[in-house]
């Protein structure tokens, strides 16, 4: 039976899968019991294992010793992600055994279309659009990097998978970019499979924070996925966002927790 907390993980990992397949720079691995990526980037979520099913004849420790190996001999870190919704003490005890540490958690959100209507209030001159003009992506890569505080190091690869590799899919893949007066202020991306859209990139130019943009913003985008057919959305919100989402009306369904070794 699919569950919502199971419908919030696959939108995740599909989107990555998804943003490999575009960008050409990390690889999207399936195994009999893990769903990982890998890279020679030093970023978290592109060397990481996002899914693990462990089996009653295989050493846990030792099949997680032998995973991480294949990112610590290229000198890679490995991101190690569980899930509250299925709790296992034995991977948890086989994590603490390899030295995986706790270095964050992810909410796991999700909110029904299906009769949803916005209760919130328009703001004069915010004006919300889907983009694919070349200069419009510019102003979305602008806003992006500005507002998630992308080091200059890491922006042009940043870019390319999270900003020029999705433009190449309209099917699956939409940016969107809201002005406040005909200036760029904030960034959302959507990732639309079947009847579930995934909301990722919402970022806002700090100097415009905490004035409604973000919010009113993800109410406009959630209002054109729902016309085109989405029944639900989903978001993994940081702590920060988790101030802003249940405004719009999402709900948290369960949390995603990050281990690093």
């Amino acid at each position: 039976m699919t569950t919502i907390q199971n419908l919030i993980r696959e939108n995740m990992i599909r989107a990555y899968e998804k943003l490999s397949i575009l960008s050409q720079v990390y690889t999207f691995v399936q195994t009999e019991r893990t769903q990982r990526f890998e890279s020679d980037i030093p970023y978290g979520l592109f060397n990481s294992v996002f899914t693990y099913t462990r089996s009653v004849e295989v050493d846990p420790v030792e099949e997680m010793k032998s995973i991480a190996s294949l990112y610590h001999e290229r000198g890679q870190k490995l991101a190690w992600l569980t899930y509250s919704h299925e709790q296992d003490d034995v991977i948890n005890q086989a994590l603490a055994a390899n030295n995986f540490n706790q270095v964050g958690t992810i909410s796991g959100m999700a909110l029904s279309l299906e009769k949803w209507t916005s209760e919130l209030p328009d703001i004069p001159g915010l004006e919300v659009r889907a983009i694919r003009a070349p200069q419009e992506i510019e102003q979305y890569r602008k806003v992006i990097l500005e507002g998630f505080n992308v080091p200059e190091q890491m922006a042009d690869i940043f870019c390319k998978v999270f900003v020029d590799g999705p433009n190449q899919d309209t099917t699956t893949v939409q940016h969107y970019v809201a002005y406040m007066n005909g200036e760029p202020v904030t960034t959302i991306t959507t990732f639309t499979e079947g009847e579930v859209t995934g909301i990722y990139n919402i970022a806002t130019l700090e100097s415009c924070r905490s004035r409604g943009f973000a919010r009113t913003a993800l109410a406009h985008v959630l209002r054109d996925v729902q016309e085109k057919g989405a029944k639900l959305a989903v978001i993994h919100a940081t702590s920060m966002g988790l101030s802003v989402y249940p405004k719009v009306g999402f709900k948290e369904e369960m949390t995603i927790n990050i281990f690093a070794g």
